[in-house]
């Protein structure tokens, strides 16, 4: 394995070096253009992690490296722009993890050793009596990699090619996929390792597991009567300015809040004006007779329409209804239209006639490319299933065996019906101009197939039909006009009053974005509203925005409020407080009035009696599912009925919807439990949380200053 810590040794240099003069050409720059502002640490800061401080250009280079990653595994040349901001995210909460979990390896000295990375990826084996005997497999990734799909056998020899392959410079991008790879393996261990401990550090004793098999067997059955504190109304409670502030204090860690910003915009839409419409509908018009003429319809639709021609033979039901008779009814050559359908003024011109099913069934074999695998012996994978099945061999086994569509391999690759054009067209073609069992192989971007046809429906006549379309959109007149008034209205919303007396007297609607956090990346109904996002949160509450252009629309928000990361202003809260002030009395009120009624009582009916109420039943309550039938969720008072003797008469009991006072009929308590199914239980509810919970401990503890909106 001396190859792969040379790599990762020169692998390190070269990051190393990228960085440096990457670092030293920012810092020069900010330094001629910003004088002694660029030694201010804090603007280089995306984030601060339990005192960790981040560097911006070490975030990047990670969300380089990440994006590297996923170009090169999936031979991408470049990423849409979903997959980005997932990337980005995905770097946040890794860089989260390695400083947190970071902190906690080196305080418990857990390390990944030289010997035991190697163990990983190559696996270990002694060899005994002359018979190889493995002892240790390779990371399931590492041997996913190196196991031939067909035999399922993993080849221990190509993977060591590999390993001494990759030491060439030529290659030097998988070299980079190897090591973000490795690192993801290491970060994988040393995770196992810490987590492995608190496992066993949170076991249940032998008292837990007692008492845990008790309380999941034990019920109890009482009589109960019970008013709840809606009977009264507000008004007969009244809650103090003192009292509510006195509850904030005392409650203080309830009202913790995250960064949130809340948003009224209106919305300027770049919608078509009538001469837009009327110069869509003269150019389809007045292109008729040319369209007509024209040698080749197709080469007219890719040269002078504003969708491309699609190869498609249409069912009378698909063209539109407009034309469906008059094309159905005409010879090649027949232009019909012009028709408004879609957004769009269209021509159609007929190509030609065919008889063809409407739709088919088929399975298929997928056979994709990878690094072990080429087209040339996709291919030949391909051609060597069809000469098996075409001789009889199982179609079901060998999709499930080989196939690599994991969305219908088990159900021998089974496509169900679709019509054409749902299909890539190398893949569509053959399954409509072939027969019903017919076998043959197609190539696609996603590999080769193995395609026979199940079934078809019956064949009907077809058009090819060439359509010339024009999209009514607005012209940059019309967006001038807009933009126009969109300048108007800035102008007079200086500040939220005014912004808000604008769209008023404007009449228009207002819209709304509420509480959102800072590293979304779209606002609901708004796509692509980021940078509405970094403004809310760059400017205070009553601040009106500049005009924001999202390409079909133009925007101006207002900030309608701004909460910062601690804990809620009381005047923010005063409301809920009030509420659960005057909730608190109620039961207060309904315990005192409800005492003195029952004082004489000795059973559930004498208090019910007292009361003028009627008395109820709750049978067979468990601990583990406090319910109380028609009333809802009451762990107090079930808890209370547990400490009860059969019989005995309670005082009130405020629960979480009203007062109660209940009578124990029954309580049971299992004489024998089972005590290791308890504990097994136990365990395994630990162990299940241990990892996440965990870590959200830890991430709790730990001070997190996202400055991530500063950049993205």
């Amino acid at each position: 394995m001396a190859t792969l810590q040379k790599i990762r040794n020169k692998g390190g240099v070269l990051v190393a070096g990228v960085i440096g003069l990457a670092l030293l050409a920012f810092i020069l720059g900010d330094l001629f253009s910003s004088g002694p502002s660029a030694f201010s640490k804090k603007r280089l800061e995306v984030a601060e992690i339990d005192g960790n401080a981040i560097n911006i250009m070490d975030y990047n280079q990670k969300i380089e490296e990440l994006s590297d990653f996923y170009k090169i595994s999936y031979n991408l040349p470049s990423l849409d722009n979903q997959t980005l901001e997932s990337i980005k995210e995905e770097t946040w909460r890794t860089t989260v993890r390695e400083v947190i979990l970071g902190k906690a390896y080196r305080q418990l000295g857990i390390t990944v050793s030289n010997d035991e990375l190697i163990t990983m990826l190559q696996g270990d084996s002694i060899n005994s009596g002359g018979v190889n005997v493995i002892m240790d497999e390779p990371h399931p990734i590492i041997k996913s990699w190196f196991t031939n799909p067909e035999t399922g056998e993993f080849n221990r020899f190509q993977m060591i090619n590999y390993f001494n392959a990759i030491s060439n410079p030529a290659y030097k991008e998988e070299q980079k996929r190897w090591l973000f790879l490795e690192n993801q393996i290491v970060e994988e261990r040393l995770s196992q390792k810490y987590f492995t401990l608190v496992r066993k550090g949170i076991q249940p004793s032998k008292l837990d597991s007692k008492f845990y098999a008790q309380e999941s067997g034990s019920s109890v059955d009482f009589s109960f009567v019970y008013q709840a504190f809606t009977s009264i109304a507000d008004d007969q409670v009244s809650v103090s300015a003192s009292e509510i502030e006195n509850y904030y204090d005392e409650h203080k860690n309830e009202y913790k809040q995250i960064d949130g910003r809340s948003i009224e915009y209106v919305v300027f839409e770049l919608l078509p004006s009538s001469k837009d419409d009327e110069y869509a509908r003269n150019f389809i018009t007045e292109s008729k007779t040319a369209f007509q003429r024209a040698e080749s319809a197709v080469s007219f639709v890719n040269a002078n329409s504003d969708r491309p021609y699609i190869d498609k033979n249409y069912s009378k039901s698909e063209l539109s209804q407009v034309i469906a008779d008059s094309v159905f009814s005409s010879t090649p050559g027949f232009v019909s239209g012009p028709y408004f359908e879609n957004g769009s003024y269209k021509l159609a011109r007929l190509i030609d006639y065919t008889n063809m099913p409407d739709s088919v069934r088929v399975r298929h074999i997928l056979i994709s490319l990878s690094v072990q695998r080429d087209e040339v012996r996709a291919k030949e994978i391909a051609d060597s299933l069809k000469t098996l099945i075409s001789k009889g061999a199982d179609f079901n086994l060998l999709a499930r065996d080989f196939s690599a569509d994991e969305n219908n391999k088990n159900i021998g690759g089974d496509l169900g019906w679709f019509t054409e054009g749902r299909m890539e067209k190398s893949f569509s073609d053959p399954c409509f101009t072939g027969n019903t069992g017919d076998l043959t192989v197609a190539k696609t971007n996603y590999g080769y197939h193995v395609i026979k046809i199940e079934s078809q429906s019956p064949k009907v006549k077809k058009a090819k039909v060439a359509i010339l379309e024009r999209e009514v959109t607005s012209s940059d007149e019309t967006n001038q006009e807009i933009y126009s008034k969109a300048v108007a209205f800035a102008a007079q919303s200086t500040d939220l009053a005014k912004f808000r007396l604008s769209y008023e007297a404007e009449k228009i609607t207002p819209r709304f974005a509420s509480n959102f956090g800072p590293n979304e990346n779209n606002l609901p109904g708004l796509e692509s509203s980021r940078e509405i996002i970094r403004w809310a949160y760059e400017n205070e509450k009553g601040s009106v925005s500049q005009i924001f252009d999202l390409s079909d629309r133009y925007i101006i928000a207002a900030v309608t409020d701004a909460k910062e990361k601690g804990f809620a202003p009381m005047e923010d809260v005063k409301a809920e407080i009030e509420t659960a002030l005057k909730k608190q009395k109620k039961m207060e009120k309904l315990a005192t009035d409800m005492k003195s009624k029952i004082a004489s009582a000795s059973t559930i009916e004498d208090a019910a009696s007292s009361l003028g109420a009627q008395s109820a039943e709750a049978i067979k309550v468990r601990f583990a599912n406090p319910y109380v039938n028609n009333v809802g969720l009451e762990p107090i008072v079930v808890s209370k009925a547990f400490t009860m003797s059969a019989g005995q008469l309670s005082a009130p009991i405020s629960g979480s919807n009203g007062v109660f006072v209940i009578q124990v009929n029954n309580v049971e308590i299992p004489s024998e439990t089972d005590i290791a199914s308890a504990e097994f239980r136990l365990k395994y509810g630990l162990n299940s949380r241990a990892s996440y919970e965990g870590f959200e401990a830890l991430q709790e503890k730990a001070d997190i200053q996202d400055q991530r909106i500063k950049f993205f």
